[in-house]
């Protein structure tokens, strides 16, 4: 009974957290129109990317019996807020047309060509979708991802603790992966300028209150 509770407990907290205004921001920004044939994947990694350092120290603290630093919980934060600050600017840009991103395969990999007006800054190598698996693994690592790995840590057994945190990985990813794709088909419609200026907007806002809160402990806490 005690696996089947943390099961549940993990599925729920991970659907919770899957909604936080820091993560659907991200979202918003990292699915662009290049990205609307496979948006879910863009969430499935992001959530595989956000699991991985979750479950690693979870599991590690269960073995150990330590609970994770409010220091490195606030770093994240920060990070996190800065890399939802810049993604938001990078759709406003893009919305603007004064920054551009292409995207286009050769021999099997996918290649990123980034372009300030008619200067361009560079290309760069890229995987499925690394850039949303790199923003998951920071916001794993902040926030209330460190509550997570304090209930598999309060678990009663290392079973249990894996059943939550099994379950909380796996909701993530699938929730993210639905979210995502319904992203990705609303930015197929007219109001896509629109709608990805409100997306550049609100995740350059929140990361924006997530810094100030993080380091002055003040404004309104979203998370």
């Amino acid at each position: 009974m005690a696996i089947t509770a943390a099961a549940i407990t993990g599925a729920v907290v991970g659907l919770r957290h899957s909604l936080e205004a820091d993560h659907l921001a991200a979202i918003s920004t990292l699915v662009n129109e290049e990205k609307t044939d496979r948006p879910s994947v863009v969430g499935a990694s992001w959530g595989v990317g956000h699991s991985i350092p979750i479950v690693a120290i979870g599991l590690l603290f269960v073995a150990i019996s330590a609970s994770l630093p409010e220091s490195v919980t606030t770093g994240f934060e920060i990070l996190a807020g800065l890399i939802l600050v810049y993604l938001g600017l990078r759709m406003l840009f893009e919305v603007s047309g004064l920054l551009a991103v292409e995207q286009h395969e050769h021999d099997g990999h996918e290649h990123t060509h980034v372009s300030v007006g008619s200067v361009s800054i560079g290309s760069f190598h890229t995987h499925v979708d690394g850039e949303s698996f790199l923003v998951g693994i920071v916001h794993g690592l902040a926030g209330s991802g460190a509550i997570v790995v304090a209930l598999a840590a309060s678990a009663s057994s290392i079973t249990s603790s894996f059943s939550l945190l099994l379950s909380f990985s796996l909701v993530t990813v699938c929730t993210m992966s639905v979210l995502s794709f319904l992203w990705g088909r609303i930015l197929t419609t007219r109001l896509k300028s629109l709608l990805k200026t409100v997306a550049g907007g609100a995740s350059f806002v929140i990361g924006g209150l997530l810094v100030v809160n993080q380091l002055f402990g003040v404004g309104p806490v979203l998370f």
